[in-house]
């Protein structure tokens, strides 16, 4: 209750709160450069908030995240029309400064973990794959920095390849705890949408208008979480002895988010047989990432089995 409660306030009241305090603003303004210049920044605002809420998930993610990011935006609007109606210029400094830290906070949203501009599901499962692989060496790295010779590091890398008993460095094993750690997270969440979606009700056939909207709207908070968890499973950082198990999460997260995408799409279609074809897909979608998911647990508690000290 408070977890919604809390969204609703980051989605809908605070953004909406500021648009209307920069159009009142503007409103009581004196002089008709600055009235000028308050209508073009209002005006924005008001565009920025119907592309926010009216055009679902194509520009920012309509979650809290993008309405954090709508936030700072709109406070960086907010700060420029100050500035402009100001005539003190210690007061002009403080709206710049401010209207700074707004602007700063806006792109340190955006590019947290993964740039809340880009939706996900722009991208294959495979893609997704291969765009996470560019950080492998990043990660490899680190294993080498802790090894006297670096040919050497090389080397047990590539045998462990062919034998899973050899024995992984202490620090490779705390690297591997710590990823283990922020995955299984991860995935207690993703067993959370996966009940979501598969505890979804099916609708009548001759569900009204007032009903398909309600369901529709269920099915996009559910698609709003596997979205956001998705982009969270690719942006964790994973030793490279894990990347077989790490692609199994993200083939994992993407599936869920692809059958939480089916489910909405589902509510939103008004021929029985094609609705009923939506829905079995949504379902079957869950019982494969299921199966990721399994497979992610059985190569992570491998790794970690096969590197227990010997009693």
């Amino acid at each position: 209750m408070n977890q919604g409660i809390a969204e609703i306030t980051l989605i809908y009241a605070l953004p909406l709160g500021i648009s209307f305090v920069t159009i009142f603003a503007t409103a009581t303004t004196c002089g008709r450069n600055t009235k000028f210049a308050g209508a073009i920044l209002s005006t924005l605002s008001i565009v920025i908030d119907c592309l926010f809420y009216f055009v679902k998930n194509t520009i920012i993610v309509q979650n809290v995240e993008g309405g954090i990011l709508l936030s700072f935006f709109l406070l960086f609007l907010f700060g420029i029309l100050c500035l402009v109606q100001t005539e003190e210029w210690s007061a002009r400094v403080q709206f710049l400064l401010f209207s700074f830290c707004m602007l700063t906070g806006c792109i340190g949203t955006a590019c947290f973990e993964r740039p809340a501009l880009v939706l996900t599901s722009s991208y294959s499962p495979t893609e997704l794959v291969t765009h996470n692989k560019k950080y492998e060496d990043y990660i490899s790295s680190f294993d080498n920095a802790y090894n006297e010779n670096k040919e050497q590091g090389k080397d047990q890398a590539s045998a462990q390849n062919v034998d899973d008993d050899v024995e992984l460095a202490p620090e490779v094993m705390d690297r591997l705890d710590t990823y283990a750690d922020k995955a299984e997270s991860i995935v207690d969440k993703m067993f959370d949408i996966m009940h979501a979606v598969s505890s979804f009700e099916p609708m009548e056939a001759n569900a009204g208008e007032m009903e398909r909207e309600k369901r529709s709207q269920q099915a996009l908070a559910i698609n709003n979480r596997a979205t956001t968890l998705n982009r969270k499973a690719i942006g964790i950082f994973h030793p490279l002895e894990a990347r077989e198990a790490h692609t199994e999460l993200v083939q994992a997260s993407e599936t869920i988010r692809s059958a939480t995408h089916v489910l909405y799409s589902y509510c939103l279609l008004e021929d029985p047989e094609e609705a009923r074809k939506k829905y079995a897909q949504a379902h079957d979608l869950i019982v494969i990432a299921r199966r990721h998911v399994d497979k992610f647990n059985k190569i992570i508690q491998n790794l970690k089995t096969n590197n227990q000290p010997q009693q």
